[in-house]
């Protein structure tokens, strides 16, 4: 799997406000990365380190929904 490496941390984009409409779509953004997480973490073929991806990309996404 990929990794985003060049993701800003929270902390860098808090200087800028979020126009409802963009706040709209990062929150369903969001939402749709835990629900697909999910579903593929109910798959009993997954290697660990997918699985461990898996977990920590939708715990990540769960902070960032927190944040907006």
């Amino acid at each position: 799997m990929f990794e985003l490496a060049n993701r800003p941390a929270p902390a860098e984009r808090r200087d800028r406000p979020l126009h409802d409409a963009v706040r709209t779509f990062l929150i369903e953004s969001e939402r749709r990365v835990i629900v697909h997480c999910q579903k593929l973490l109910e798959q009993q073929n997954l290697s660990n380190d997918d699985r461990r991806r898996l977990i920590r990309l939708a715990g990540e996404a769960q902070e960032e929904l927190r944040r907006l």
